[in-house]
């Protein structure tokens, strides 16, 4: 997996080239060896019935589809197609495994101060995969600068591979609505937490209640397990604290939040995992960041 970031936005083709998105691929037809001959499937026209997706560089083999889906050389579309919407916007780029996925992000909107220099920046994320994981589709994003948070929203379009100029103008409009709707309520949603108080007591009860301890029930591994991701969630806190000052609600719920995505989610058997979290958050499997924002939203 890689990713490249850049402090100054460019274009979608240099961020993605530099990070070695821009391969090539070529759809093969699939076979099975059967008694030492290769047989490939074909249907009722003679075409093979599946095809690889092969990286032309590297031949490694990243998706397996039918024969309706559709071939492409890769992801050029996706960079010409953000390249064409917002120009010298992309920021980052990251891919996922051999290339089976990927990830870009755009800055469209100015950053937002939430209070005292806490800054949330509003992006957005253009994923898609050759590996029949993820429609490409674009979502809102929204990253916090101090703790480098990655707070991933809900599709805005699900894009089809075409250069239509009406269609594209339509998305372009699609997506700077929407994520202009998301930032002002991100940042709303932010100051309402900033602006209540939140003690160590109160953190502490809340990471108990999103992740009981049965020390009569479990058993001595899950209980370690948790008491990791307890030390996580506490080492966040703190790192908040030093920072902030007085706790509140949103400083609590980015210590979930965060301790999820950079240390419970980005470890695999006690190692980390470069990009697991990121694509976790994509792929909306947060449980302890949704229900802390639950927890904390109710009305004391």
């Amino acid at each position: 997996m890689l990713t490249r970031d850049k402090t100054e936005r460019s274009s979608a083709q240099k961020v993605m080239s530099d990070a070695g998105g821009l391969f090539n691929v070529n759809f093969l037809p699939a076979a099975f060896n059967l008694d030492g001959c290769l047989i490939t499937p074909r249907d009722e026209d003679g075409k093979p019935r599946n095809r690889f997706v092969v990286r032309t560089d590297t031949q490694q083999v990243l998706g397996l589809h039918g024969a309706g889906y559709a071939a492409t050389s890769g992801y050029h579309f996706l960079a010409e197609m953000a390249d064409t919407l917002f120009p010298e916007s992309t920021t980052s780029c990251t891919l996922f495994g051999e290339g089976e996925k990927i990830a870009i992000t755009q800055d469209l909107i100015a950053p937002v101060d939430i209070g005292n220099g806490d800054v949330i920046q509003p992006q957005v994320c253009w994923i898609s995969s050759l590996n029949g994981r993820w429609t490409t589709s674009v979502y809102d994003l929204t990253s916090r600068l101090f703790c480098q948070n990655q707070l991933v929203g809900q599709p805005l379009v699900k894009v089809k591979h075409t250069r239509n100029h009406d269609a594209l103008l339509d998305m372009r409009v699609r997506i700077l609505e929407g994520a202009a709707a998301r930032a002002k309520t991100a940042a709303s949603m932010a100051r309402v937490l900033r602006d209540q108080v939140f003690t160590d007591i109160q953190f502490h009860e809340l990471v108990s209640r999103l992740l009981p301890i049965d020390y009569t029930q479990m058993s001595d591994v899950r209980i370690r397990n948790l008491g990791t991701k307890h030390a996580a969630c506490r080492e966040a806190w703190r790192n908040e604290r030093e920072e902030w000052g007085d706790g509140n609600k949103w400083l609590a719920y980015n210590a979930i939040q965060g301790a999820e995505q950079h240390r419970i989610n980005g470890m695999v058997r006690g190692k980390a995992k470069e990009n697991r979290s990121f694509e976790k958050a994509i792929e909306g499997s947060v449980p302890l960041a949704v229900e802390a924002m639950r927890v904390l939203s109710l009305v004391a």
